[in-house]
């Protein structure tokens, strides 16, 4: 029987020998039992590829079975808004101590916020900044979960640091100690050291002079934004506020000095679509009747100091404007092309409440006529 067999065995070895020669191969060698060094290594590879390739695959699945945020970031290393802050509401019902040990307080299903994050860098780190005391909830691109309640025993906002972030999806919870409790305030993104919880100041990051208070005050504003309308215009006490310009007036160019020195904010007049700037008066500046209409109007101001334009337009719609030429030259400029007939109100602004602004304004009829240049480094001087 033993010959029978090794005869059969050889007879299968021949005829694999054999194919192999016929369809241009080489012949198949027997291989050891015991892998050699070199085999061992090659595997040893493959099976690392294998085993990275199936992490990330798991971990993509994880962070993508989660529900989608209410916030999506796509930041890169080195991204120019450093720090980089959203606002949001923080809380929920769900439980988050489901995330692992040292997580607590209650979060929405979704994310709050997802960071699709790529680059290199030492850190991000992130914090919310409110008046409350939230918690927070990281969830790694790896699928693990990082968690904090207070940044010390001093601050009670949370803050996590990312060391080395991998590139990835980052899903981050702001949360709350009472369910279903409403924590609004300012998620913080941030690689530099500088900035931290203990250190930051809202107010640093965008500095300008304070409006009075008086200037504030519900109760102050409201009454000056209602008597500036087109039937208080009609009551100017300026003699020109009563002008009525044919067009020829408006060819030739008209011409008013006028003192800017109003406190009230522009901003709160109901202007659609763009934003007034300034303190101006409760009554016009300049006051005019266009007879017919026209192909383009252009109303300007020149000073020496910064200043506003404000337009109220027959049908009562605002245009504003600050600088005719953003970052060159500060002098307002607003056009209106194929102006209406009818009464036309103009209010010029002061960006400084401290001190009146006083020039020339200017109503022409022109497409390219512009006001002087004032060079913002010259108002400053």
């Amino acid at each position: 029987m033993n010959r029978v067999r090794w005869a059969a065995l050889g007879l299968i070895a021949a005829l694999l020998l054999v194919a192999g020669m016929l369809a241009g191969h080489a012949p198949v060698t027997a291989q050891s039992a015991t892998p050699t060094p070199v085999a061992e290594e090659e595997a040893d590879a493959a099976e690392i590829v294998a085993t990275d390739a199936v992490t990330a695959t798991v971990a993509h699945a994880v962070t993508d079975t989660v529900t989608s945020a209410y916030v999506s970031l796509d930041l890169a290393a080195g991204f120019p808004l450093d720090p980089f802050l959203v606002s949001v509401n923080g809380g929920g019902s769900v439980d988050a101590s489901q995330f692992g040990e040292g997580c607590t307080g209650f979060v929405n299903d979704a994310p709050t916020v997802s960071l699709n994050w790529e680059g290199e860098t030492d850190f991000v780190e992130a914090f919310f900044y409110s008046a409350s005391d939230p918690v927070m909830v990281v969830q790694t691109p790896a699928g693990d979960y990082l968690c904090s309640d207070d940044a010390n025993e001093m601050l009670l906002d949370p803050v996590i640091e990312m060391a080395q972030p991998a590139n990835g999806r980052y899903n981050i919870w702001v949360g709350s100690y009472t369910p279903e409790q409403l924590i609004p305030g300012l998620l913080v993104l941030t690689t530099r050291s500088e900035i931290n919880l203990g250190t930051f100041d809202l107010a640093s990051l965008v500095q300008r002079a304070p409006i009075p208070e008086d200037v504030l005050e519900p109760e102050e504003v409201a009454p000056r934004r209602a008597e500036i309308t087109a039937g208080r215009a009609g009551a100017a006490s300026m003699a020109e506020a009563e002008a009525v310009l044919a067009n020829e007036d408006i060819i030739d160019g008209v011409k008013r000095n006028v003192t800017a020195a109003g406190t009230v904010p522009a901003f709160e007049l109901p202007a659609d679509d763009t934003f007034c700037a300034g303190f101006i008066g409760e009554e016009p500046d300049f006051s005019f009747d266009l007879e017919a209409e026209g192909d383009r109007l252009r109303v300007y101001f020149e000073a020496q100091a910064d200043s506003t334009l404000v337009v109220q337009l027959p049908d009562g719609t605002y245009l504003c404007n600050d600088d005719a030429v953003t970052g060159d030259n500060l002098n307002p400029l607003v056009e209106i092309p194929a102006p209406a007939g009818g009464r036309y109100n103009v209010f010029v602004g002061r960006v400084q409440q401290d001190e009146p602004v006083t020039g020339e304004l200017f109503v022409v009829e022109s497409s390219t006529q512009m006001p002087a240049d004032l060079d913002p480094s010259t108002d400053q001087e």
